[in-house]
């Protein structure tokens, strides 16, 4: 295995973001010998004191304004689609431009060592973890880290190799397993189907693992959360049904929101009832400049102010949005007057700016992973991807009733395009929609009439700019990589 990976398996997030790591003071068949014997508190607290590290290293500040974990990566990549519009050249202006692949780059780097240190993390419950246990507390931890590791495979190979339709054979990324794994670690590239099966795999394991587990807190992966993301994983592979059937699955414990609500909603606190998963950030862990709501609130002091580079609506996603649609009121109405003297901050924001995320005092706001919306969405697709056009439809409904009412009227069946609109809108910059750019081969196209953007480019579906290159460092360190492993910049 190369030198970089297994250095960024071992990254930590900092002292002012995790407890030390406990699970250096047992060994494997320590932990063996206490699982025969019927687990015990000792150890499930040492194992969760491991996976609470994988969870924030999610969160973790890379010294860096525009590289705080999962959030900064979903950022970029809704910055790279025609739905997000930057107003000012500050940072994530290069993934703006698609022009932040390069293996020199920081953007890759900061990706692949956050998400490759979330792998070690998991790593080493699962190193510790027989997938036999039959210990409750055990299988709780067990099924967190497969999950939590599946999602940053899903992740990395997504990033780093084109979808997966057609390009099964092709080389997707590293796999660092353990001995408990069902199969050896590869250490090179090895094939995108390799990986995907293996995240499939686990996924399926850790759903039926934290059966009737109860979680304390949001911020854990459980069984409705593991579903969500093996119906995501399930997605990209074309498994329609399947996708359907677990989307369906992860959300039976959420209530949707109201119209009124989502426009009321700050998109900053865990505690919402359609939030599934997300980071809760106290005044210990917040990263403050360096976060992502410094980046997208329009109204607080940070990157993303009215005054200095606003996060906007792509003017042509808007206009889709018809005038019953409650999620208009998320956006600066482009027919309402700017009025930059005036000291209602709704007034001076310019038009299409995002009055989505609003201000959490002391830069508190939550992060968001999933949310039940997203759960309806995916299944309205994979249903229409069958060609139950009808049944996408009532699934659709639901959703467009708490948003659209008059969405529903003349209409009885919802396709894919139908699907892949509402997607865009309901999850405006929540780090999603970029990845259904990928698997449903979307181009971008921000030269329309009318455009709204700061930079004006195109960029067709497939492109090799929407994928990153294995970071320089990684390819200079880790000897199974060689030169012809390195994916096209252009």
């Amino acid at each position: 295995m190369g030198l970089l990976l297994l250095t960024a398996t071992a990254i930590s997030c900092g002292e002012e973001f995790l407890d030390p790591d406990t699970t250096q003071f047992a060994t494997k068949d320590q932990i063996n010998d206490l699982v025969e014997n019927g687990g015990g508190d000792g150890v499930v607290n040492l194992l969760n004191s491991t996976i609470l590290g994988a969870y924030n290293e999610m969160t973790v500040y890379q010294s860096r304004h525009d590289a705080f974990g999962e959030m900064s990566v979903g950022l970029a990549g809704d910055l790279m689609t025609e739905d997000m519009v930057i107003s000012y050249r500050t940072h994530f202006i290069y993934d703006y431009d698609i022009d932040n692949n390069d293996a020199a780059y920081a953007r890759p780097l900061n990706t692949w060592k956050y998400l490759y240190s979330v792998i070690g993390k998991c790593n080493e419950v699962i190193e510790k973890v027989p997938v036999t246990v039959t210990d409750a507390p055990l299988k709780t931890v067990l099924g967190e880290a497969l999950a939590l590791r599946a999602y940053a495979f899903l992740s990395l190979v997504q990033r780093f190799q084109q979808t997966y339709s057609e390009n099964e054979d092709k080389p997707g990324i590293p796999l660092t397993l353990t001995s408990n794994d069902d199969r050896p670690s590869v250490g090179g590239r090895g094939k995108v189907s390799e990986v995907y099966d293996k995240i499939l795999t686990d996924l399926e394991t850790a759903v039926n693992l934290l059966n009737g587990a109860e979680r304390k807190t949001k911020t854990a992966i459980d069984q409705s959360v593991a579903a969500g993301i093996f119906a995501r994983a399930l997605m990209v592979v074309g498994d329609w049904e399947r996708a359907a059937q677990y989307a369906k699955m992860a959300r039976q414990k959420y209530t949707l929101m109201s119209g009124a609500e989502t426009v009321a909603d700050n998109f900053g606190d865990i505690n919402n009832k359609e939030w599934m998963w997300g980071a809760d950030i106290t005044a210990e862990t917040t990263t403050m400049f360096a976060s992502f709501f410094s980046h997208v609130c329009s109204f607080d002091a940070g990157y993303g102010s009215t005054t200095f580079a606003p996060k906007l609506i792509d003017a042509r996603l808007y206009r889709a949005m018809a005038v019953s649609d409650i999620r208009r009121q998320q956006f600066k109405d482009p027919d309402a007057p700017v009025d930059l003297k005036s000291s209602v901050a709704e007034e001076n924001a310019p038009s299409y700016c995002n009055f989505k995320f609003k201000k959490v005092t002391g830069w508190l706001a939550d992060y968001l992973y999933m949310r039940a919306s997203e759960m309806y969405l995916i299944e309205a697709e994979a249903l229409a991807q069958q060609g139950k056009n009808g049944d996408a439809y009532n699934v659709l409904k639901i959703l467009m009733d708490v948003r659209d009412p008059e969405w529903s009227k003349n209409r009885t069946n919802a396709t894919v395009e139908d699907v892949f609109l509402q997607k865009r809108i309901e999850l405006w910059g929540e780090g999603r929609i970029f990845y259904d750019y990928l698997r449903l081969r979307k181009s971008v196209d921000r030269t329309y009439t009318g455009s709204n953007h700061m930079v004006k480019n195109s960029v067709n579906a497939g492109s090799w700019k929407f994928i990153y290159q294995i970071p320089q460092t990684e390819m200079d360190n880790n000897e199974e990589l060689k030169a012809a492993d390195q994916n096209p910049l252009s």
